[in-house]
């Protein structure tokens, strides 16, 4: 089985609607499966004719899901990522080869991830009238790309000071947790895995009893 591992930002609900713009903000806005308009959450769908279409999502997609891509700086890992498609299949003189960073690369020496899952959780079971967004690396490779690279960890803090989240993490199965956010402050701590703990009170319930955060 592959790995899936995901970035979990921990933020009252009020905060979902800035959250949400933050990560359209900084995204490549064609690579995005969502937009906000009129105060309105809405799932954008892109067809090969080259047309679109729109969908209301009811209740600012809480407990439902869009996907993105983030824009972040480079970084060794991040070009690494990129060399293995392109050494993979590398053909001397093919045409398309001298185009292939440059698809990845945006301006001012930044690139972009993709595609990402965004999953807008109703996490009151836990937390009341809070909402647990959680990024999804939809492949192995890229969930060894979240864990590695410091240009990734650095986005998901910016996103956390941007809209004063509570809490943040990066869950890497059976490594645990890495927190990287709390109550204003950044943190590099991994937690090695506690599944009896975690799943009766949530990660981020028994590191704040037990820190004190």
């Amino acid at each position: 089985m592959g790995l899936d591992y995901d970035y979990r930002i921990y933020i009252k609900k009020e905060k979902l609607k800035k959250a949400l713009k933050f990560v359209y903000e900084h995204s490549q806005k064609e690579r995005v499966s969502f937009e906000i308009a009129n105060d309105q959450l809405y799932k954008i769908d892109k067809y090969a004719n080259g047309q679109t279409s729109a969908t209301l999502l009811d209740n600012f997609g809480i407990n439902q899901r869009i996907d993105t891509c983030i824009v972040v700086d480079e970084d060794n890992s991040i070009i690494e990522y990129y060399l293995y498609d392109l050494t993979q299949y590398y053909q001397p003189d093919f045409a398309d080869e001298s185009d292939f960073i440059d698809y990845y690369k945006c301006m001012n020496n930044k690139w972009w991830i993709g595609n990402i899952e965004i999953h807008i959780k109703d996490y009151s079971s836990k937390m009341e009238n809070y909402i647990e967004l959680q990024f999804w690396a939809v492949t192995s490779d890229m969930s060894r790309l979240f864990a590695k690279s410091p240009s990734i960890d650095k986005y998901f803090k910016e996103l956390c000071r941007s809209i004063e989240a509570d809490y943040g993490c990066i869950y890497m199965e059976d490594n645990g947790y890495r927190l990287i956010w709390a109550k204003g402050k950044e943190y590099n701590l991994t937690v090695p895995i506690l599944w009896n703990s975690f799943e009766e009170y949530g990660f981020i319930k028994v590191i704040s009893d037990i820190l004190k955060i």
